[in-house]
């Protein structure tokens, strides 16, 4: 760490007060609070729509390293030493659905309202962290640079016309973001590389999928249905061309609400109209009229539901160009099915944080600790990232390969269950279930960290901290 005499030494510029962005300046902070940290975001507030996110416990590591276990814990909906994995039903059959199968895994979700998550979070900002509300990126421009090892400071510019500067850039700005559609032009213009290939990476691509999000009170869809399985546990119920995911949050006294519908024929098209907009319930009671009665009493008891156009980012070939580095959606928007997206952006967040953050870390050698990071982390994620869309269409019986939904057969068993769904089925369950072991395997962040710690010793020598 820097002596008070010699100053701070670089400064951190982060774009987007996510949930990404935030965890990234509370481990730069901690780490070393001599460290300034600008935090932009585009909006007034670090406020967030209230709907319910889950993460995994492997994600509990960065959360008692960063001192914040016991505060989240406050907020889980079960006991996370409780948590079961999703329960999973086939419910497109409106006289009465059946189970499909439930993974019960110790890397199970802990469901909570996003809105208290962020509230933890912006509690835990260090000192050394200045917020910057209303301050919209639109574009960086880099030094000339002399070698990767130069100093000079990045250019900033923002949508209400001001410039500053920084030395380290990092995007946490989500599916949009500003930063990786400037990292992608300099590097289509400056990198000799073929620029329609490199821009492809800039703008998100429409999946076909649209989801409806809310937030039902569990006391009214206990007077309606007590015995609605989404008052109990994580539920998934699925159709052809369509599901909804329902669980208790806020310690039971709601139920978040996730409802998706699925057009592979849009998919990869440009979407028409806002990526986020407000919905109606009639439009849900038509998509789910023909689902089983759990599934029409939460449509039923929607209100003022949002809908989001559900795109995704390309995999990117990389992540980091000089001083300038992603995480979280700007780097790999993924879909929802894994419950993993927020999960990897604080994995990402904690591996570049205590990467920037290291003693051996320099300004002149930040690039190479950034390289590091991108090393460590991109595979993972783009992995995630894959995995997670093509999930999304076997949930709705469109993955190419597998069971496509029908349910016509000759020898229907005395559940009226034909032998062609219910090999289907089997299949698909067994492929979700491997991807699940996959991800449940996958190294721990804290691992990664340490990989990572060795190679940026490698690079630059010294010892190595506690």
């Amino acid at each position: 760490m820097s002596s008070p005499e010699s100053g701070p030494k670089f400064r951190v510029t982060i774009c987007g007060a996510g949930i990404g962005g935030l965890v990234l300046a509370i481990t730069v902070g901690k780490y070393d609070p001599s460290i300034p940290i600008d935090l932009y975001e585009a909006h007034d507030s670090l406020d967030t729509t209230g709907v319910g996110i889950a993460i995994s416990k492997k994600t509990y590591d960065i959360l008692i390293d960063l001192g914040m276990l016991d505060e989240f814990k406050h907020i889980f909906t079960h006991d996370p030493e409780l948590s079961r994995g999703p329960m999973l039903r086939r419910s497109d059959i409106r006289e009465g659905g059946y189970p499909w199968f439930q993974r019960v895994s110790r890397q199970s979700p802990s469901p909570m309202v996003r809105q208290q998550m962020i509230a933890i979070l912006e509690r835990h900002l260090p000192a050394s962290c200045t917020v910057h509300p209303k301050k919209r990126l639109v574009s960086y421009m880099e030094p000339e640079q002399e070698d990767t090892h130069s100093t000079s400071p990045i250019r900033l510019e923002f949508a209400d016309g001001t410039t500053t500067t920084t030395d380290i850039l990092i995007g946490a700005d989500g599916i949009r973001s500003a930063v990786r559609k400037a990292m992608f032009e300099a590097a289509s213009e400056d990198d000799g590389k073929d620029e329609a290939d490199l821009k492809q990476y800039i703008d998100a691509t429409f999946t076909g999928m649209i989801i409806y999000r809310t937030l039902v009170s569990a006391e009214t869809l206990r007077k309606e249905h007590p015995e609605n399985f989404a008052l109990r546990e994580m539920t998934v119920y699925v159709g052809k061309g369509r599901y909804l995911v329902a669980y208790p949050v806020a310690k039971g006294t709601m139920i978040n609400f996730a409802a998706v519908v699925c057009d592979p024929a849009l998919t990869g098209t440009n979407y028409e109209g806002h990526w986020m907009s407000n919905a109606t319930r009639d439009e849900l009671v038509e998509y789910f009229n023909d689902f089983e009665h759990d599934v029409r009493t939460l449509v039923k008891l929607c209100e003022k539901p949002s809908k989001w156009a559900l795109h995704v980012v390309k995999p990117l070939p990389f992540c980091v160009r000089n001083r300038v580095a992603l995480i979280g959606d700007a780097s790999h928007a993924m879909m929802p099915y894994f419950g993993a997206g927020a999960g990897l952006a604080i994995d990402d967040a904690f591996v570049l944080g205590r990467l920037i953050a290291h003693p051996l870390t320099t300004l002149s050698r930040v690039h190479d600790a950034l390289r590091i990071y991108e090393e460590i982390r991109l595979p993972p994620t783009r992995s995630a990232a894959s995995f997670s869309l093509s999930t999304g269409w076997m949930y709705s019986f469109m993955a190419p390969g597998y069971y496509d939904g029908g349910r016509n057969g000759d020898d229907l068993d005395d559940s009226g269950i034909s032998s062609y769904e219910r090999e289907g089925m089997e299949n698909i369950k067994q492929e979700i279930l491997r991807r699940w072991d996959i991800l449940d395997e996958s190294e721990s962040v804290l691992l990664a960290w340490a990989n990572a710690e060795l190679k940026l010793q490698a690079i630059l020598g010294g010892p190595i901290a506690d």
